[in-house]
């Protein structure tokens, strides 16, 4: 990577792996599992207070604005807000926060840095689809990342119910690579996907079935980088947002930096994690 630039989040260096907070430990089934299906899922992993917290900062992003915040064509509403982690001091903590960098480092057996970051809010009633993909896709053709040594870590700031468009998930899918044949969408809706075609999910699925990824608000959903989803819109009345740190391996850092920092990341160096209560001590000195 090259030099940080002034938004980098102080503090991320590369060290051996922080030792003030037990590490939740991923069991040997865990990895199997993750393996073959290509996610893990984690209930309640924050608590309500610590949720509480992040909501209000995820509202805070949903009224900027600036070239990092996408709304819908035809709405007001928030589609997806990139690069939260480098600029709010809540999500600077959250993507350091032990519970989540620990587990990821165990899934990549590596040092971790924060590729990107996205809020990708479902609003109540105007909550769009996001078509089927893959995130690898645009992380490599666009960013140049050489290996798909990257995960998706989602937390849940809503709860995910059937109904309010919940992640959905092709389990397997995975490890049948990058789908080179999926269509660029050349940023057409002011973000980049690699959209794959219908025959090739209807395939997919054949195989592997598709999962909805539902659970309560704190929960915590890791996934390969390769792994194919989407969703369906929200025309319910309940919101669904979820929040995405997106990191890699640090042996696998991006080699075109033509997109801006909050998309593709600027410092590459392994995240040295906070205490377990960091966000609760943020709440306390809050007030």
């Amino acid at each position: 990577c090259p030099p940080k630039t002034k938004h980098s989040t102080e503090g991320f260096a590369t060290q051996g792996f922080d030792q003030r907070t037990p590490e939740m430990q991923l069991a040997r089934e865990q990895r199997r599992q993750f393996d073959a299906q290509g996610f893990l899922f984690f209930p309640s992993l924050f608590s309500s207070d610590e949720v509480s917290l992040l909501q209000t900062a995820a509202a805070r992003i949903m009224q900027q604005n600036g070239p990092h915040v996408v709304r819908g064509p035809d709405t007001d509403a928030v589609r997806v807000a990139y690069g939260a982690h480098l600029t709010d001091e809540t999500f600077q903590q959250l993507g350091r926060h032990p519970r989540i960098i620990g587990l990821a480092e165990q899934l990549l057996e590596s040092q971790v840095y924060i590729h990107q970051s996205r809020l990708n809010p479902k609003v109540a009633f105007q909550g769009d689809l996001w078509t089927w993909h893959q995130d690898f896709a645009t992380w490599h053709d666009r960013d140049g990342l050489q290996e798909p040594r990257v995960l998706m870590i989602a937390i849940f700031l809503d709860d995910a119910t059937e109904s309010n468009g919940p992640l959905m998930m092709i389990p397997g899918s995975h490890r049948h690579g990058l789908i080179h044949e999926a269509v660029d969408n050349q940023e057409s809706e002011g973000y980049t996907l690699f959209v794959i075609s219908p025959d090739t999910v209807s395939r997919l699925a054949a195989e592997g079935g598709i999962q909805l990824q539902t659970g309560v608000a704190g929960s915590v959903l890791i996934c390969h980088s390769n792994i194919v989803h989407g969703s369906t819109a929200n025309i319910t009345p309940w919101p669904r947002t979820i929040f995405f740190l997106n990191v890699a391996a640090v042996d696998n850092p991006p080699t075109n930096f033509q997109r801006a920092e909050h998309h593709c990341a600027r410092d590459c160096s392994g995240i040295v994690t906070l205490a377990d209560d960091c966000l609760r001590e943020l709440i306390r000195t809050r007030g």
